[in-house]
């Protein structure tokens, strides 16, 4: 079913844009609904999707199911070529809105919203079929879609008169993830066992970023950081990434090198200048005994502490092909054991505060 927009409906949004946006009070309000509600801010082109702004068992709902994919790429195919109505309803009680204005001087690309409404989570909704096709748990996500506030069906033509006004902040920096996707691929074939890490890796270290109160622009930072913080790896011997034994001190010697190497990747990069020192220093520790240089305590950035809490602690939730993985709990325990030895001790105690919280982000 798709939300057809007459010359009367198209006056009455224009009205209520211009409504909201005088109305500061009430644009804010909604705005937070759609941050906090069952809402995915995404960048789209056809048969490429990058998702932001959203819990990381949401993003995944919707990147991971084929059937939503299919029916977002059909539809950013027909905006692209004009033929298509400004809200449509692709699976029932999922609904795509366009997302501010085109974002590329070419018209190849613009911003959508996919809003996961009640209609969706009832009786007769689709989110059993969603989970299904995105193979993820469906009583859990029924529980966590059920937590929050989620969108009315008849909200649809309010949010598309607000989105009309905005541009999702963490898609001003889309310029650079092309660079950064092609990066995390080359790492990744470097290192299968790693495939996945950087993605999870990144989720964890925005939220938190989040959790610690840091800005929007140091979460992003995290987020970017987190896909790129192994990108040193690519200088390293297949053989030795892959070994199913332990380590010589020789071989030891050059994979601690990744950070280094890392550094010299992304600082030849535009638009990733801050990323630098997560990449660089995420393997250094509170006491002081990491590398590469052996800092300590908050001579480390706060970011980069960030990441060698939620790098170790994916690493032992996996397979790698020098031990086993770990349970959450397991792993947690390891998180606080290490607190002020291999981890900032604040960072870890909101660690597994959040872990705890939202168990979801540690799946």
């Amino acid at each position: 079913m798709k939300l057809e927009l007459t010359h009367t409906i198209s006056n009455k949004l224009a009205q209520h844009a211009s409504v909201l946006n005088r109305g500061g009070e009430r644009f804010e309000r909604l705005a937070a609904r759609m941050r906090k509600a069952s809402l995915v801010w995404g960048q789209a082109e056809p048969s490429c999707l990058r998702f932001s702004n959203a819990a990381e068992w949401l993003t995944q709902l919707v990147v991971n199911s084929s059937w939503m994919r299919r029916s977002i790429d059909q539809v950013v195919t027909q905006w692209n070529l004009n033929s298509c109505a400004l809200a449509v309803d692709v699976i029932p009680g999922c609904w795509i809105l366009p997302a501010g204005k085109t974002m590329r001087a070419d018209g190849v690309s613009r911003g959508l919203v996919v809003a996961i409404t009640n209609d969706a989570i009832g009786a007769n909704g689709s989110l059993n079929a969603l989970c299904q096709s995105a193979d993820v748990d469906v009583e859990l996500t029924r529980d966590l879609l059920s937590r929050e506030p989620a969108i009315m069906r008849q909200e649809i033509p309010r949010l598309c008169a607000m989105l009309s006004l905005v541009r999702p902040a963490a898609l001003r920096t889309a310029s650079a993830v092309p660079t950064v996707e092609a990066l995390l691929r080359a790492v990744e074939t470097a290192d299968q066992s790693i495939r996945g890490h950087s993605e999870r890796t990144s989720n964890l270290a925005s939220r938190l970023a989040h959790a610690c109160s840091l800005s929007s622009t140091e979460q992003e930072t995290a987020r970017v950081a987190g896909l790129l913080h192994d990108v040193g790896k690519m200088g390293i011997p297949t053989e030795i990434l892959q070994k199913p034994g332990a380590l010589t001190a020789d071989e030891r010697t050059l994979v601690n090198m990744h950070p280094e190497m890392g550094k010299q990747i992304v600082s030849g990069l535009g638009g990733l200048e801050r990323t630098v020192p997560v990449v660089l220093w995420h393997h250094e520790r509170w006491d002081g005994a990491g590398y590469p240089h052996g800092i300590s305590g908050e001579e480390i950035p706060v970011l980069a502490r960030i990441m060698s809490v939620v790098d170790s602690f994916d690493a032992m939730r996996r397979n790698r092909p020098y031990c086993g993985s770990m349970s959450i709990q397991s792993s947690l325990q390891e998180i606080h054991e290490c607190a002020g030895g291999q981890f900032d001790p604040k960072i870890a105690k909101t660690f597994v505060e959040l872990i705890d919280r939202e168990p979801a982000l540690a799946a």
